[in-house]
């Protein structure tokens, strides 16, 4: 009898990591749920000492709703950089392609891989708790540099939902 417990119990897990193994193998397929645009102010980014400060809007691509986020990026060693306000572009992307109020907020970050520096992806990533941001433009300079120099953006909610 217990020769066949441990066999059964070694069956399910054998199964179980099987199963994992070819979850976590899988990639999720994100889809657009709409684009963020951040516009720093130089003299709020003055005031916390080289770090960039950003007033931001998203806008869902279903319906138009949009909703307002503040954006403190990575402290940057350039003063450079942040003493005239510059433009960064994101695409949002969600599992179902739908926005929701307060999404964005928290930490996004680079993934820890190695991808972004090997030119593995076409455009640099920010992922996050239930969305990810795809760099889209910078104008102050090549989306490139701006995403190795700034690999970490924290959001907040400048209001609490959505308005159209």
């Amino acid at each position: 009898m217990r020769t066949r417990t441990i066999a059964f119990t070694a069956a399910l897990l054998a199964a179980g990591a099987a199963y994992a193994r070819g979850n976590l193998g899988e990639v999720p397929t994100q889809q657009a749920a709409g684009t963020l645009t951040c516009t720093t102010k130089p003299e709020a980014s003055l005031i916390f000492g080289r770090t960039p400060v950003a007033d931001c809007t998203f806008v869902a691509d279903r319906g138009g709703f949009r909703q307002s986020y503040v954006a403190m990026f990575t402290r940057i060693g350039r003063s450079e950089s942040i003493e005239r306000a510059q433009t960064v572009r994101w695409r949002v992307l969600t599992r179902d392609g739908f926005a929701r109020p307060g999404m964005l907020v928290g930490l996004f970050t680079a993934p820890g891989d190695g991808s972004q520096g090997s030119g593995a992806r076409a455009l640099p990533e920010l992922a996050g708790r239930t969305a990810s941001l795809r760099l889209l433009s910078h104008s102050g300079q090549s989306a490139a540099n701006f995403a190795l120099v700034h690999p970490r953006i924290d959001f907040a909610a400048a209001q609490a939902g959505m308005m159209r």
